[in-house]
């Protein structure tokens, strides 16, 4: 990783003396760079003399606004997000508590990685995954309510718009990059607009995270805690659901998805929402499609930008679709597509 721009650290480091006293930032050790994922953020961890702090740079100043207000709005709905500070807005500067090195990601991983043979990782992975679950409606529901939706710099609500965007991303990124013979034809652009006029048509009464998954929550002490919010709005309940039963790092199979799924249903009772389950389950296969393939334009894209970490993604993400395909659940109704997208990525089997 390029050494940090001294300029922004010494930012930091004075930003850090200022909200927490002198010793803060001041210490001798180097600040350690941090990975930020998909994120065009630039992650630095300081020390302070009593521990260390996490500090960001940005130069997307609506995001952060909205980062802020939502951190503070969730704080105070007992959600668990990372302690802020103080924020530097006009020059993109903020700094949040310091939740350790790892994502609940990592934790998954490492748990499957001590037991290779046996089931115990899977369990610790399911019992914690489980936690997560339960806490979706919790975010979505009471996390929700009260929040000032104005912020959002996406707009208000995840509208056709966003499904349309997320679509073209797999053609755009996926498919020219990976299968350059296979541009959708007509017929099969109508139904990709199908698609996406079904995920738009769910109700979107409460706030969508937009990106729930294993990379998005840190593993601290035996529970999570939840980061990267900022692109919420308003959306339907499924979208979170799928984004994180069908991301590859929570490495689930389908008897666990579908026993996390009653997890779900059961806390969003909970939490005094009932929808209809078979018309709640048919808006899931659809927002599971779209979402997978918007993940694999996603891969493809910032493993063309020099982060292989996700080209790696490619091959589990294109299982799952193969294995939506053949259950058929996901397609019903789209001949055309379910077609266009066996050529594209391979027959299911």
């Amino acid at each position: 990783m390029t050494p940090p721009p001294r300029s922004e650290v010494e930012a930091l480091r004075a930003f850090a003396a200022r909200l927490l006293g002198k010793g803060a930032g001041a210490a001798p050790a180097p600040v350690e760079r941090l990975r930020g994922g998909g994120s065009e953020r630039r992650f630095y961890r300081l020390s302070t003399g009593a521990g260390s702090v996490i500090g960001v740079v940005t130069e997307n100043a609506a995001e952060l606004r909205t980062l802020l207000a939502f951190t503070r709005h969730f704080a105070g709905r007992g959600i668990p997000v990372p302690r802020l500070y103080g924020a530097d807005e006009a020059r993109g500067l903020y700094l949040m508590e310091d939740l350790g090195p790892t994502t609940l990601a990592e934790q998954i991983e490492a748990w499957r990685n001590e037991h290779p043979a046996g089931p115990e990782g899977g369990a610790r992975a399911l019992a914690a995954l489980e936690q997560v679950v339960r806490w979706l409606p919790v975010i979505q529901v009471r996390g929700g309510a009260g929040l000032d939706y104005r912020l959002c710099p996406g707009g208000e609500r995840l509208g056709l718009d966003a499904y349309r965007a997320d679509l073209a991303r797999f053609t755009g990124e996926y498919v020219t990059r990976y299968a350059p013979a296979g541009a959708p034809p007509e017929d099969v652009a109508a139904e990709l607009e199908a698609l996406a006029r079904r995920c738009a048509d769910l109700p979107a009464e409460h706030f969508c995270y937009r990106d729930y998954q294993t990379r998005n929550i840190m593993w601290r002490g035996g529970a999570p805690v939840f980061i990267d919010y900022q692109s919420g709005r308003r959306g339907p309940l499924q979208y979170d659901l799928a984004s994180l039963l069908y991301s590859p790092d929570s490495a689930l199979d389908d008897g666990s998805r579908g026993r996390l799924i009653e997890v779900y249903l059961e806390a969003l009772a909970g939490c005094g929402v009932a929808p209809p389950r078979a018309p709640f389950l048919h808006g899931f296969d659809a927002v599971v499609l779209v979402r997978r393939l918007q993940a694999l334009g996603a891969y493809g894209q910032l493993a063309a930008r020099g982060k292989p970490e996700y080209g790696r993604k490619i091959a589990p993400a294109l299982a799952d679709l193969r294995m939506l395909l053949a259950q058929g659940r996901a397609t019903a109704g789209l001949p055309a597509l379910a077609a266009w997208l066996e050529r594209v990525i391979g027959p299911p089997g």
